[in-house]
C-alpha cells in the first residue's frame, strides 16, 4: 500500500512539474526589457520595438548590441512549417546557454521593418549576434548539433 501511495505521490509531483514547464515554455516579452534580458532562459517572441530595445537599434548607422552577451534571434512566420520544426530546437539551445546567449523570436512578416533592414529575405534565418562584431544569418533548418556549431564558431562563447 504504501509503494501504490508513493508512486501516486510521485507520478502527481511530476505532472505538476511537467505542466509548469509547458506552460512556461515559449513567452511573449513584457514590458520592461532588463527584467526579460535578466531571465531568458527561454525562446522569447518579439517585435520590432522590442528587438531595439533588448536587441540592437536596427534603424541605427552601425549594429551595437544593447546589452554585453551575445544574441539569436530567430526570423519566422506562423505558417513556415520550418519555422515551427525550428522553435523547440531554439527552446533547448535557450536552456543550453542560458546566461550567456539570449534567444528571441521575430515574426518577419508582422515586423517587416525590421526584417527588411536587416535584409532578412528567407525564412527560417537566425541572426546570430556576437558581441563586439557584426551579426551573420544563418538560414534554413538545421539540427541542434549543427546550431550549437556554428552559435559557438560565430560567438566564440565555448
Amino acid at each position: 500500500m504504501r509503494n501504490i501511495i508513493k508512486t501516486l505521490w510521485v507520478s502527481l509531483v511530476m505532472s505538476l512539474a511537467l505542466t509548469a514547464v509547458a506552460q512556461t515554455g515559449t513567452t511573449a516579452v513584457n514590458d520592461d526589457p532588463i527584467a526579460v534580458r535578466d531571465t531568458v532562459y527561454t525562446l522569447h517572441h518579439i517585435n520590432q520595438q522590442q528587438f531595439k530595445q533588448l536587441v540592437a537599434d536596427w534603424s541605427a548607422s552601425k549594429w551595437s548590441l544593447r546589452f554585453g552577451r551575445p544574441v539569436v534571434v530567430e526570423f519566422g512566420a506562423s505558417w513556415c512549417i520550418p519555422c515551427q520544426e525550428l522553435e523547440p530546437i531554439l527552446q533547448e539551445l535557450a536552456q543550453y546557454y542560458k546566461g550567456t546567449i539570449d534567444f528571441y523570436s521575430i515574426d518577419a512578416e508582422r515586423n517587416a521593418d525590421v526584417a527588411n533592414a536587416l535584409k532578412i529575405r528567407n525564412i527560417p534565418t537566425l541572426l546570430i549576434c556576437p558581441v563586439g562584431g557584426e551579426p551573420q544569418a544563418v538560414v534554413g533548418l538545421y539540427s541542434r548539433q549543427e546550431l550549437i556549431r556554428r552559435i559557438d564558431q560565430l560567438t566564440q562563447t565555448k
